[in-house]
């Protein structure tokens, strides 16, 4: 049994932990070492647990989730190795039915100084905040700053929407003139122009006013502060102002990232360089998609090497695969080895990985609102394939943070390219993560693909789905087993241990420690490496606090 005083060490730093937490804001640093969960609050879990309560998914109407349930899932998400959880909207939006349905996404606001009783109450959401950061985890919050929401079912939106029942926004002069876009690819018509229809219109902000930066940064720094939120997803971020953006991110003094929804690398890169620290990397998601579901590999290969020259830091971009606005992957192709194919290049590339609810269980929604099943409905099964790849490609890449401090902020690099074949590299030489990947899908034949210079000679690498061991040769080439279309990752063998995976020790090392071949063995040596633990997944003012405090 472990010793007492050994727990209530560990209890102290948890507290210091949670109090750190709470009150320094986590930059882009730190979150660039994080992997995202996202949830659409309405359609991931009920407070009463259920998991066959009906949600008619087409008719867009409220299906029951809550934060309350919300924070019953938290095992599940971190069962699958994540350590930030995104939530959907969170302020009160407008009431009443149309004909596509309700306000359950929270995308549709009527009063920001209000919570959407829907999901529950300000201690629910307090004790949501609360419960993430309990477990080392941070919580981030979605954000509409473009527009409010009104029901005109028709009528002229020009005319007919009662600015006075917005809160604080109650008078037309805090929004452009009525415009419905007609070429979302002009920015100009895009950012003055409202982003609804003559059912919802969604009243366009101007954002440019003074006064309106000032209530939005107002209303935001109030959120972050009450409800400790560690980061900020900006919606519809391309349909403000660019100036209104840079100002609400150099304001908010953590990490932001803006929803930019353009195939445009110069556009992606510029507001990178410009407006906004971090922007979903919608360019890569693209060109995935030709790789993964149109068997172009070359598309990507060549839009990775595009962005890392174009961007200031493509590390510090999101990367997904699937969310609340884009078609399921399985809508495309719902070939399993595809999926786990697009999974292990999501989470392994270069920046903030963002897994979207339902991708785990690779549910096939065509787009909106089919993409926005109630995730209930799938039992949470953590014995599908995908949430066991997930919990795996998690680990492995927490893992090669411990090793090599600098993995996060090193872009990869494709070392081959085939037919069918993409291979990456990320992490500093000798320490780095490979990653294979392959368009073949599942009917694809077993065969040997020999993979050039990717370690130094004679190094043993271990392939953390197979487990199975390989040797480079005195080129550094690698001779590699693949099958059934699968995704192969590949880390230096020696230094598996702690990872957890593949029959070796989940407990936490260090590179020094491992190049020495020392362990832990002593009494004290369990504690340093029970506070080892939890340092991994805390912020870096955290490691400092505790070095300052001696308290090892």
């Amino acid at each position: 049994m472990r010793p007492k005083a050994n727990m209530n060490f560990v209890a102290g730093v948890l507290a210091l932990s949670c109090a750190v937490e709470s009150s320094v804001a986590a930059g882009i640093a730190e979150w660039k070492s994080r992997s995202v969960y996202q949830t659409m609050t309405d359609r991931f879990a009920r407070t009463d647990g259920s998991t066959v309560s009906s949600c008619n998914t087409t008719a867009g109407l409220y299906c029951g989730g809550t934060w309350k349930g919300t924070i019953d899932k938290l095992d599940y998400i971190q069962g699958m190795g994540f350590d930030a959880v995104m939530i959907s909207p969170i302020v009160e939006n407008v009431e009443g039915r149309v004909s596509y349905g309700e306000a359950y996404h929270g995308y549709w606001p009527t009063d920001i100084y209000s919570l959407n009783s829907h999901f529950g109450t300000k201690q629910d959401l307090l004790d949501l905040s609360d419960a993430v950061h309990s477990r080392g985890m941070y919580l981030m919050m979605d954000t509409v700053v473009n527009n409010m929401a009104y029901i005109t079912n028709g009528s002229n939106p020009a005319t007919n929407i009662d600015y006075s029942s917005f809160t604080p926004f109650n008078n037309s002069d805090y929004f452009h003139p009525y415009c419905k876009i007609t070429d979302w690819n002009n920015y100009t018509n895009a950012q003055l122009c409202q982003t609804g229809d003559k059912i919802v219109p969604l009243p366009d902000l101007f954002t440019e006013h003074e006064d309106v930066q000032s209530m939005l940064q107002d209303w935001a720094h109030d959120m972050v502060k009450t409800y400790s939120i560690d980061g900020l997803r900006i919606d519809a971020a391309k349909h403000v102002s660019p100036g209104f953006l840079h100002n609400f991110d150099n304001s908010m003094g953590e990490f932001m990232t803006g929803e930019v929804l353009d195939q445009s690398v110069n556009t992606i890169c510029t507001y990178q360089r410009k407006y906004i620290e971090s922007v979903p990397n919608y360019p890569v998601y693209y060109a995935m998609l030709q790789a993964f579901t149109n068997g172009n590999i070359s598309t990507l290969a060549e839009k990775i090497i595009e962005m890392k020259a174009a961007c200031p830091d493509v590390t510090g971009l999101v990367s997904f695969s699937e969310n609340h606005d884009v078609e399921r992957i399985a809508s495309f192709n719902d070939d399993i080895a595809l999926a786990k194919n697009i999974l292990a290049f999501t989470i392994l590339f270069d920046g903030v990985p963002m897994i979207y609810q339902g991708q785990e269980q690779h549910l096939k929604g065509s787009g909106t609102p089919l993409n926005r099943q109630a995730l209930w409905l799938s039992g949470y099964d953590t014995d599908s394939v995908l949430y066991k790849l997930i919990a795996k490609l998690n680990t492995i890449r927490k893992h090669a943070q411990v090793i090599d401090d600098n993995y996060v902020n090193i872009p990869s690099r494709a070392v081959f390219e085939g037919g069918s074949e993409l291979a990456l590299v990320k992490g500093t030489e000798g320490l780095q993560v490979l990653s294979v990947l392959s368009n073949q899908g599942s009917a694809g034949k077993p065969y040997k693909l020999s993979l050039p210079y990717s370690f130094n000679a004679g190094t043993e690498v271990t392939e953390i789905f197979t487990c199975k061991k390989y040797t480079s040769n005195n080129q550094g080439e690698i001779q590699l087993d693949m099958d059934a279309g699968e995704p192969r990752v590949f880390f230096p063998t020696k230094y598996m241990t702690g990872s957890g995976l593949c029959g070796y020790s989940a407990a936490n090392v260090t590179l020094a420690g491992l190049k020495t071949g020392k362990a832990y063995g002593t009494s004290q040596g369990n504690q340093a490496r029970q506070i080892s633990s939890l340092a991994v997944s805390l912020p870096m003012v955290l490691l400092v606090s505790l070095s300052i405090g001696n308290l090892f």
